[in-house]
């Protein structure tokens, strides 16, 4: 079977064509990708269904021409194309590649509308490079199942149509069509662990078992049967503790269950908040909390994110980069959202919820952050007490208690966002009130489990 023909049928067996799909194609100019962008352009699609997206990440001299080239190559296939130009860098001590990664995922996420099928050109030569790699890393099923073929992605859908497709073919196609295409140097360089397997691994491989590649795409898929039928082992136990809380749960939850079963609980409840992974030496870290004491406050650290308990809970919350031990006081008039260092503050009018509408007219209105010594009368209470008093029976953990917004009418605090009202302020029966939702940072991204 031909090349053409090869890459038309995984196409054609991969995606659903309806004339009101729209495909946004991962571009970036490589041989893999332009070979993807020019199939899809060749199977009678109105070109208003295809979206050509080049990330430029600027890590590179020459980023600003392969922008360029990638732009004029969508242009004269006739499909709309856009650019977008990364202009933050990776910190100190984080991995450009994994940087470059994430960003190019939240990039492509940014351009997606509910129902868009985002194409990526992964291949059957990647997914065994990938697995090599994890199997290296010492991964369990969730690793091993390497690049997944179809998965949610935000409003939309990620499919990689060409997962079955050999990186033969795929050069076959390129040189059949003559396509010119970008060669990235740092592909060339092997200290890249996946250049590494590439150049020097997987030829030996495949040289002594030449069915290697498509063997090791039915390991992966059986590993990702059995990841599958562990997180629905998971999710049940999950639902039925009633853990629905993405950010918290009860330690107790893991009482009387096996080791094994605890670290998979725990891996499926950090997955399904959306954020990183941890490996297994982390994972066993975080369940040595749940045999420290109530009074103590432990935490441990991964990629970015942190775990740490407080009396009967386990907390999940990103390590902050905030400087200031008490963020700035600021104004707000209720109508349009605030963004502060804990998160997003939005207002809506309503009935009989919310702080009174009346008393804010007359009133200045400022969000501020606890500094000591603020009091407050929930709605359902005779007298008022201490917020630090209130903070520890609503068992809000010390280290979110500088982090939560105290809204204030004149100088008198009216709400804990996001946890209570205080008396005088709650508007009741007929009477208008602003109702606030608070969202803190770290809402779920999609992104954690991408390829």
């Amino acid at each position: 079977m031909d090349a053409p023909t090869i890459l038309f049928d995984a196409l054609r067996a991969s995606l659903d064509f309806t004339p009101t799909q729209r495909f946004i194609i991962a571009y970036s100019g490589g041989v893999d990708s332009h070979v993807l962008l020019h199939s899809m352009s060749r199977l009678g699609l109105d070109k208003e269904q295809l979206l050509s997206v080049h990330v430029d990440h600027g890590l590179h001299n020459l980023s600003r021409a392969w922008a360029q080239h990638c732009d004029l190559t969508a242009q004269g296939l006739g499909i709309p194309s856009r650019t977008v130009t990364l202009n933050e860098r990776p910190g100190p001590g984080v991995s450009s590649e994994d940087w470059a990664r994430r960003q190019r995922y939240c990039s492509l996420l940014s351009m997606m509308s509910s129902g868009d099928i985002l194409l990526t050109a992964h291949h059957r030569d990647d997914l065994a490079e990938t697995f090599l790699l994890q199997l290296l890393r010492g991964a369990g099923p969730h690793g091993l199942s390497s690049i997944p073929r179809r998965r949610t992605f935000g409003p939309g859908s990620l499919i990689r149509p060409l997962l079955n497709v050999a990186r033969s073919d795929i050069h076959a196609y390129a040189k059949l069509f003559d396509l010119s295409w970008i060669d990235d140097p740092s592909n060339d360089s092997e200290k890249h662990d996946r250049n590494f397997v590439r150049h020097q691994i997987m030829p030996s491989i495949t040289q002594r078992w030449p069915g290697a590649t498509r063997r090791i795409l039915h390991a992966a898929e059986l590993q990702q049967q059995a990841a599958t039928l562990l997180d629905e082992v998971a999710d049940v136990h999950l639902e039925s503790a009633s853990a629905q809380d993405l950010n918290r749960i009860r330690t107790d939850i893991f009482a009387g269950q096996n080791l094994p079963r605890c670290r998979w609980v725990l891996r499926r409840w950090i997955a399904n908040a959306g954020f990183p992974i941890p490996d297994s030496a982390h994972l066993d870290a975080m369940l040595s909390l749940l045999a420290a004491r109530q009074d103590s406050q432990p935490c441990v650290r991964w990629k970015g994110a942190e775990l740490k308990r407080y009396r009967e809970y386990l907390f999940l919350s990103y390590q902050s980069t905030e400087t200031r031990s008490v963020p700035l006081k600021c104004a707000w008039n209720f109508e349009t959202p605030l963004a502060v260092p804990a998160g997003l503050l939005t207002a809506k009018m309503t009935r009989g919820r919310g702080i009174n509408a009346k008393l804010v007219a007359n009133n200045e209105v400022s969000v501020d952050f606890r500094r000591g010594g603020e009091r407050c009368r929930p709605e359902s209470r005779q007298h008022s007490q201490s917020l630090k008093r209130l903070f520890q029976e609503w068992g809000v953990p010390p280290w979110q208690r500088t982090q939560i917004p105290l809204i204030f009418v004149g100088d008198v605090l009216a709400a804990v966002a996001g946890i209570c009202m205080c008396a005088p302020f709650v508007a009741t029966g007929d009477e208008w009130g602003w109702e606030i939702t608070w969202t803190p940072s770290g809402a779920k991204s999609h992104l954690t489990d991408a390829n």
